[in-house]
Order: C-alpha cells, then structure tokens, then sequence
C-alpha cells in the first residue's frame, strides 16, 4: 500500500510531463525536427564530423559518399 502512495503520485508527474512535451511539440512554432543524418546536418558539417558508414569507405579506397551525402 506505502508504494501506490509514491508510484501513483510518480506517474501522475510522469504523464503531464509526457502531455506537455507533446502539446509542446505540436504546437510549437518550429514544426520541423532536427536532422539526425550525420552527412545532412549543417552543425556536424561546420565540425568536419562524417558518419561512420563514409568514414570505412574512404580507408577502403571506394569512392562516393554515402546516406545521400556529398561526395568526398
């Protein structure tokens, strides 16, 4: 009975939590998610950072880029 004290109160929390990042999601302003393709994201290009699929590719010696990235 002493859990239902905590675990109940523990998930009240967690689901206005969950509500909230959801309503925050889709009725922000900004409604486009940040890329998550390394060879597509502008940060990890400023930072000279290439996925690791390009990476083995180039020590290989096989050309082209890979993830519709640019070739290097």
């Amino acid at each position: 009975m002493e859990i239902l004290k905590l675990l109940i109160p523990a998930l009240i929390i967690l689901v206005i939590v969950v509500l909230g990042l959801g309503v925050g999601i889709f009725f922000g302003k900004k409604k486009k998610f940040p890329t998550t393709s390394i060879s597509k994201n502008k940060e990890m290009a400023k930072r000279n950072i290439t996925c690791a699929s390009h990476d083995e590719r180039h020590a290989c010696g096989i050309k082209g880029g890979c993830c519709g990235g640019e070739n290097h």
